[in-house]
């Protein structure tokens, strides 16, 4: 066989069997992708319901949808207004703290995926950001405060574990029962709470 006509053939041979790993690379992606997307064991998906003043200072709010948890976890005025700012897709004339650790991320060749409000302890919520970097999945320790106003800035899931909701999280249903003798009025409950002497705090 004339030579010209064994590299055309040792091109195709090598082409067929490229093509099935190049979508086996892109298939194992996309589900690497779609995993991050789903909680962990152990833990749940919340969302920022709001930021709000209490008399311990300012608390961001965390709500789960399906069995109806709050989780109010306090915060200092830079992270309340970062994620005031964030909440309603607004910036600031110059980079903030946050902005800057995007703006760091990115460029580093990293995207931030997910983040987790993990543990309570010492009455210290304990968060960790996840990001990506080419194939690579790096775990970074953070304070929850500073992780939610990423999470916020870039869409990402919040996840937190069941045994900081069985701690700390309020049950929804209470803030919905009707105001009677020695009951406070529902609209405020959510901020009664948080004005109580809770020992939780951020950080």
């Amino acid at each position: 066989m004339p030579r010209v006509c064994k590299l055309v053939m040792l091109f195709v041979v090598i082409g067929l069997l490229a093509e099935p790993a190049v979508a086996g690379s892109k298939k194992k992606k996309s589900t690497t992708q779609a995993d991050t997307l789903k909680p962990p064991r152990g833990f749940v998906t919340m969302h920022v319901a709001g930021v709000m003043e209490s008399k311990g200072g300012k608390a961001v709010v965390l709500k789960e949808e399906k069995n109806g948890y709050l989780l109010p976890i306090w915060i200092g005025e830079a992270e309340a207004f970062a994620i005031q700012l964030r909440l309603s897709r607004r910036s600031f004339q110059r980079p903030l703290t946050h902005d800057l650790l995007d703006k760091v991320v990115q460029k580093l060749g990293g995207e931030l995926i997910k983040i987790h409000v993990d543990d309570l302890q010492d009455n210290t919520f304990l968060g960790t950001v996840f990001i990506r970097q080419n194939k690579k999945i790096i775990s970074i320790d953070a304070r929850p405060s500073d992780s939610i106003a990423l999470a916020v800035g870039n869409k990402i899931p919040i996840f937190v574990s069941q045994k900081v909701l069985d701690r700390a999280g309020i049950k929804e249903d209470q803030l919905k029962e009707k105001p009677g003798k020695d009951k406070p009025n529902p609209d405020n409950l959510l901020k009664d709470i948080l004005d109580s002497d809770r020992e939780e705090h951020t950080l």
